[in-house]
């Protein structure tokens, strides 16, 4: 009985053996801003840049005056007499709509900004992200490659102790049977890494297979900061801010519209040999349209860009709030898998082929705690992963991609 339980706690032992050698890379630290630069490359960042652009000139536009002066020229006969007047008139913005309209040129510079800043937050992420799955994939590639090594030692084994009757029969079709079963792991996984990989080229051009590891960074500065210190700095809540800006601004020119502008001009010429000289004024007259509905319009949007901007505001603050408390679950699972895992033996599997081979353990408790110590080293990758996926959503809600330093590991292909 007491020899059964050790070899059991052996086993456990074993399971548990230094997950963190194959999951936590050490390497040199570059900024993010090489991986912002990679990301600016990307087509549809380039596009979101041109279309910022468009809209910084079109804010522009705002800020030039309302009306441009107007010519005129006339060329006649009035009797035997030729005549002809030249003048210029000039519509005057009395109530001073140019100067709401320049206010409104900068919040859609801010608006442009903001959403091409949001935009590039979201690609670094997504960037993240993908190197970070294909981290993962890459050590599970390696981890279930070995074990098909391991595998395949041992059925060459089994087969020699089989063929001298040290063996029997059914040690050989178990060996068989869990070396089948890796087969198909091992593809899966495998195929997944390769897809990731393309996902990672396509957003990174100059990408090299380069590990990266967030795990350095001090996660609490995130979490334990109260959400209402990020959520006003971020790009989406800044831009929907603006955006209600700019609604009462063109409410307030709205209003304005229902004053009418007057135009002025002057005229000058000449009927046969008589010098003529004269003023003109114009003024519309708001009697069948005063233009109150479009003021009604303006106030209403602005009304509901505001609703907007709180339900976006809303929505982000419980979104930091729900990534700060599930990297806190991940971090402290994480950090007692680290203290877990430190200082244990890295020769796992060789000390339990030799468990076999002495005949401590039959070959079904072999194969079964190697599958289980498989599952285990896998479980440490994904939890890893999983860490840092969430370490990344947070720093995407809260708008701190920018200044985070990841850190990578140089690998060859």
């Amino acid at each position: 009985m007491y020899k059964n339980t050790s070899r059991y706690m052996l086993m456990m032992c074993l399971m548990a053996i230094t997950v963190s050698n194959i999951v936590i890379a050490k390497g040199n630290n570059i900024n993010i801003s090489w991986l912002t630069a990679q990301i600016k490359k990307h087509p549809q960042v380039m596009a979101a840049k041109e279309a910022m652009n468009a809209q910084i000139y079109q804010a522009e536009s705002l800020t030039k005056a309302i009306y441009n002066p107007e010519i005129s020229a006339d060329i006649g006969n009035e009797g035997p007499d030729r005549t002809y007047t030249l003048g210029i008139n000039q519509t005057i913005d009395i109530t001073n709509k140019r100067d709401i309209r320049k206010q409104q040129a900068e919040f859609l510079n801010l608006v442009a900004k903001k959403n091409y800043d949001s935009l590039l937050q979201n690609k670094l992420s997504d960037a993240l992200n993908a190197l970070n799955n294909w981290q993962s994939m890459k050590r599970q590639s390696q981890l279930i490659a070995q074990q098909e090594i391991q595998l395949e030692n041992l059925l060459n084994i089994v087969k020699k102790r089989t063929n001298s009757g040290d063996l029997g029969q059914l040690d050989a079709e178990l060996a068989y049977l869990s070396l089948s079963q890796q087969f198909g792991q091992s593809a899966r996984i495998h195929a997944q890494l390769l897809r990731v990989q393309a996902q990672i080229r396509e957003l990174l051009p100059d990408w090299n297979n380069n590990d990266i590891t967030l795990s350095q960074i001090q996660s609490n500065q995130f979490i334990d900061k109260n959400a209402d210190v990020w959520v006003d700095k971020h790009p989406l809540i800044e831009a929907a801010k603006a955006q209600w800006e700019i609604s009462l601004l063109a409410a307030e020119i709205a209003n304005k519209n229902k004053k009418a502008d007057p135009t002025f001009g002057i005229e000058a010429g000449k009927i046969g040999s008589d010098s003529v000289l004269s003023l003109s004024f114009s003024m519309p007259l708001f009697v069948r349209n005063n233009f109150s509905s479009q003021y009604k319009a303006a106030n209403q949007q602005a009304m509901s860009d505001e609703a907007n901007y709180h339900a976006v505001r809303r929505k982000q603050l419980f979104n930091i709030k729900a990534s700060q408390s599930v990297l806190n679950e991940y971090q402290k699972r994480y950090k007692r898998w680290q203290l877990l895992m430190q200082g244990r033996d890295k020769n796992s599997a060789s000390l339990l082929q030799k468990q076999w081979n002495i005949g401590d353990i039959s070959t079904t408790q072999y194969l079964l705690t190697l599958q289980q110590r498989t599952e285990g080293l896998l479980a440490g990758i994904e939890l890893q992963q999983e860490y840092q996926s969430a370490l990344i959503q947070l720093l995407q809600d809260t708008a701190q991609l920018y200044t985070i330093q990841a850190a990578t590991t140089e690998t060859s292909k």
